[in-house]
């Protein structure tokens, strides 16, 4: 059984970052955030890139101070998205991030967790898992469209 969980959070709702907010300096925040994920995401205390190939790059990230996950990123550009290939983590196989923007010109971040098999059938038999693991989720795409506001206007400003 295959379970994904998605969530998305405006990134810019206000006219002045309209303007301010490009989907080229987006994009850029977004690969700093997958390169240097410790200033952008509370769960991950430490984060070394391994290897580096002409699509992306492995990286092992420590994640609450103890798991230690490799992940091998692909940005993807042309899609608006940054796929992280879970490759040693019981608990998820991928997590993707992706940007969007809408008519008014709003821009969008989404995030992805799929799970492993073994984790989707755990989450889905705990009482109170899934709506957990669910609102973690929601919290992490919040958080990250705020970073991703903040850094980029911060960046757009220096």
């Amino acid at each position: 059984m295959a379970l994904i969980i998605s969530h998305s959070a405006l990134i810019n709702d206000s006219a002045e970052d309209s303007e301010k907010i490009s989907y080229d300096a987006l994009w850029e925040t977004l690969l700093r955030k997958a390169e240097h994920p410790v200033e952008y995401v509370v769960q991950i205390d430490e984060c070394r890139i391994v290897e580096r190939y002409d699509d992306g790059f492995l990286r092992e990230a420590v994640f609450f101070g103890k798991d230690i996950v490799r992940e091998r990123v692909t940005p993807r550009r042309d899609q608006w998205r940054i796929d992280f290939e879970v490759l040693d983590d019981p608990r998820f196989s991928a997590v993707i991030n992706e940007l969007d923007q809408d008519a008014e010109g709003r821009f969008r971040y989404t995030v992805s967790v799929v799970l492993t098999e073994r984790s989707a059938k755990r989450i889905t038999e705990v009482e109170g898992l899934l709506a957990e693991t669910d609102a973690g989720v929601l919290e992490t795409a919040r958080q990250t469209a705020e970073t991703l506001r903040r850094v980029t206007l911060e960046t757009a400003g220096a």
